[in-house]
């Protein structure tokens, strides 16, 4: 059970970034105003590989360098940039208007460590320590509720807000039944562990309460089948309550596509995209008023060319995606130059992700 309390840290973004955007913003912020806000964060573990995600169909460089890999069939987008063939599930979301990309997201200085990657996502700062980012909005905005994590290993985004985080895995052992627990509670002075002890029993609470609300999903509400789709039905359960948390994190593993990639990836991506559909149309169907915004994201991308193994090594920028109805651009940042690589063959990132999280909390919050 991951728990923790922490200072307040201010929360600074990149102005330049949002200038491009101020009018839509402003015209979008009053979008959902008497709505219940819900940001839920699906981290795609392991470094998804932006390239076969979204496809640059008329580059040659792209499939030179992916003779074995390269994806042939795809969902067009543009006259330039395709979706790949398994995320057919997102394509009514894109023609309403409800899902935005990402595109050439990274640091300037990127790092191929998967714990430093994922220190740097989950902060929103390149030296990786502080307070999650979702924990900085949630402290911006004077959240009042819990930060809840329905991932199998939790995150540090939800990590540092002045309010708990509560990491929900559905088997915990309640360690208020434990007969040492009041014997620990009363003698042990140590603040600490005082501390820890209090965020545990809160923790434990919550969870507690979370059980006796949640209820069986409607009948035509239907769940995909995979990893992800236990998360997705306990979201929505939550989400069907009648005070859902405002932050909600998920996570999908396997995306360190090494060896095998197609294969790999395209399962990985129909289950995303599967989940990612059914949260969208779920939280529709169960009438509550409920503004669902969904954010994907990975801790870094692939490197241009295949390796020997027919996948792709840790690179640098890859994609996000953004669900919702306040989402209306089709992509923002520009689509990496493979004509222009790093010193070490890597993309070059042009939107980095402290740059993300503020364009993404403009949209919800203005």
């Amino acid at each position: 059970m991951k728990l923790s309390r922490r200072n307040f840290i201010g929360l600074t973004f990149t102005s330049g970034f949002f200038a491009l955007y101020n009018n839509q913003i402003s015209a979008s912020s009053n979008l959902g105003i008497n709505k219940k806000k819900v940001l839920i964060l699906i981290e795609m573990r392991g470094g998804n590989d932006g390239l076969n995600t979204i496809i640059p169909y008329r580059n040659s460089i792209y499939f030179s360098q992916r003779p074995n890999i390269s994806i042939k069939n795809f969902f067009k987008l543009n006259s330039e940039l395709a979706l790949n063939p398994m995320m057919g599930s997102l394509l009514p979301l894109w023609e309403e208007k409800k899902l935005t990309f990402a595109l050439g997201v990274g640091w300037p200085n990127p790092n191929r460590s998967h714990f430093m990657a994922m220190d740097q996502w989950s902060t929103g700062s390149e030296s990786g320590i502080g307070k999650g980012w979702l924990a900085k909005i949630s402290d911006s905005i004077k959240n009042e509720q819990y930060l809840l994590s329905l991932g199998p290993t939790g995150s540090n985004s939800i990590e540092g807000s002045k309010v708990n985080s509560v990491h929900f895995l559905g088997n915990e052992k309640n360690l208020l039944s434990n007969p040492n627990y009041k014997n620990m509670e009363i003698s042990n002075n140590r603040k600490s562990l005082k501390k820890f002890l209090e965020i545990e029993k809160f923790s434990m609470n919550k969870i507690t309460e979370l059980k006796n609300k949640i209820q069986k999903l409607p009948s035509d509400i239907k769940l995909p089948k995979g990893q992800l789709s236990k998360q997705t039905a306990t979201a929505l359960k939550i989400i069907n309550t009648d005070f859902p948390p405002s932050f909600i994190q998920m996570e999908i593993g396997g995306f360190d596509t090494h060896q095998n990639q197609i294969i790999r990836q395209n399962r990985l991506l129909k289950e995303l995209s599967e989940n990612i559909s059914a949260l969208k149309r779920g939280t529709e169907k169960l009438n509550k008023n409920i503004e669902l915004n969904i954010v994907v994201t990975s801790e870094f991308g692939r490197r241009t060319k295949e390796n020997g193994s027919k996948g792709t090594d840790h690179g640098s920028a890859s994609i996000a995606f953004l669900i919702g109805d306040i989402f209306k651009e089709k992509f923002i940042g520009k689509y990496p130059d493979l004509n222009n690589l790093d010193k070490r063959g890597d993309l070059i990132p042009n939107l980095y992700p402290n740059d993300l999280y503020g364009y993404i909390q403009k949209k919800i919050w203005g």
